[in-house]
């Protein structure tokens, strides 16, 4: 594996987002996009993701930004980032945070990647997609992400025991493995040949999505 042996760092606003090229491919600090999005904790931000969207960086040899006294680096893949970035509800929160990242790393970071040539994509090995189904298919996993955590939530409650008993089991059941699956195909359609053209060209305002309403239990 061809590793970059310096670390280039973006600014954003008060946080500093390093990135390192491995095999042509940008990897970004782990720790550094999870402050930029407000995620308290790191380690279960990146547990989380897929074994492809992350990498421990063993610093056997000297890397030219980080301190001597660190092991190990850990690093998410540019997939990784947009994962993260579509499980922080605050994203699409106009003025948060989250949303200014979002709008910067699209906007600024990336493209000054791929200018300086530490990253290129034949654009002609991108296939095209229209905006509107593009922005049904996000916004549908944005909602099926929600549904997938109130099942969490529910199930084990006495919502949930009433759900089953006066509804069906098959309800939440569905909200379960077979929903995780369809999740699954969502996310590796978008993190396919489309993922780039979808984030660089557009994406910030395509991932506007309406807040749920709460449910009021009686």
């Amino acid at each position: 594996m061809k590793t970059q042996s310096q670390l280039s760092t973006f600014n954003f606003e008060s946080n500093s987002i390093r990135t390192l090229a491995i095999n042509n491919e940008p990897w970004f600090v782990a720790v550094d996009i999870c402050r930029a999005l407000n995620l308290s904790s790191p380690s279960m931000a990146i547990a989380n993701l897929d074994d492809d969207e992350k990498y421990t960086l063993s610093l056997t040899e000297g890397i030219e930004g980080v301190g001597k006294q660190v092991q190990e680096l850990n690093l998410v893949s540019e997939s990784g980032m947009y994962t993260l970035i579509l499980r922080c509800r605050d994203a699409v929160k106009k003025g948060s945070v989250p949303h200014r990242f979002r709008k910067w790393v699209t906007a600024e970071v990336l493209p000054a990647i791929r200018k300086t040539g530490s990253y290129s994509q034949n654009a002609s090995q991108i296939q095209p997609l229209a905006d509107e189904p593009l922005k049904l298919l996000v916004q549908a996993y944005h909602f099926l992400y929600q549904a997938s955590d109130l099942r969490t939530k529910v199930q084990p409650t006495f919502i949930g025991i009433d759900i089953d008993r006066h509804f069906g089991s098959h309800y939440l059941h569905n909200l379960g493995k077979p929903l995780s699956q369809c999740m699954e195909n969502i996310q590796a359609y978008i993190h396919a040949s489309a993922e780039r053209l979808m984030f660089v060209q557009g994406m910030a305002s395509l991932l506007e999505t309406p807040t749920a309403k709460k449910a009021v239990f009686k």
